[in-house]
């Protein structure tokens, strides 16, 4: 089997994983003892995240990994936050969430794509509308190292980069929110016209030199 098969095969996976996360509402009192729920999710979303990283846009699965990331996108807009809403879908914000910090993380060329910076957008926007729960958030994060708390302001940064502005959580949950204006994709004043041209910036520069996220 070639690398372009086991790439093949690994965003097949991950199509998989995110098709199901979709209509996922778990029971909190689950947490840590269903695959979807625990820390297999997470590792296989943080090592997935890498590998698909080394996809190339000249290589043949990266359109499908394009795919994949509007489906999120989408997933995460497709909700009604009206008297007839059925679950918000906070376990695909959480899974979508910790993707996207992997791939910024890992300097993904589908992260910087028109795709890609749709994806921070929703996520962003998603966060600004309604208020995760935090029994999703304390069960997704299960048996990790990793914390909700502490990768948002980096994801905050990295999205900065970016040229994203990512604002800041409402407060309360808004039965009929009103319309986003704040949240924007910034166009690059260097190179206005281009989505893909967007460099991502090693987190550690990005964060010991502020001035960069006006930058990119």
């Amino acid at each position: 089997m070639g690398f372009s098969d086991g790439q093949e095969q690994l965003l097949d996976i991950l199509q998989s994983y995110f098709h199901s996360a979709t209509t996922y509402y778990p029971n909190p009192a689950d947490a840590g003892s269903t695959t979807y729920f625990s820390k297999i999710a997470m590792d296989l979303i943080c090592e997935s995240a890498r590998a698909v990283s080394k996809l190339k846009p000249t290589a043949p699965p990266f359109s499908r990994h394009i795919d994949l990331l509007q489906s999120l996108a989408s997933g995460l807009r497709d909700l009604n936050l009206g008297a007839e809403a059925g679950p918000l879908p906070d376990y695909l914000f959480y899974a979508s969430f910790a993707y996207v910090y992997q791939l910024l993380n890992w300097s993904s060329d589908a992260i910087t794509t028109e795709t890609g910076r749709d994806l921070i957008l929703a996520i962003s926007q998603y966060r600004e509308r309604v208020i995760p729960q935090k029994a999703i958030e304390d069960g997704f994060y299960n048996s990790t190292w990793r914390t909700f708390g502490n990768d948002w302001p980096k994801f905050e940064n990295y999205a900065g980069v970016c040229g994203i502005v990512v604002p800041p959580s409402t407060k309360e949950l808004l039965a009929d929110p009103a319309p986003i204006e704040c949240t924007e994709i910034q166009e690059n004043p260097v190179h206005p016209s281009s989505d893909a041209v967007v460099e991502v910036l090693d987190y550690h520069y990005a964060t010991s030199h502020p001035s960069s996220k006006s930058d990119g």
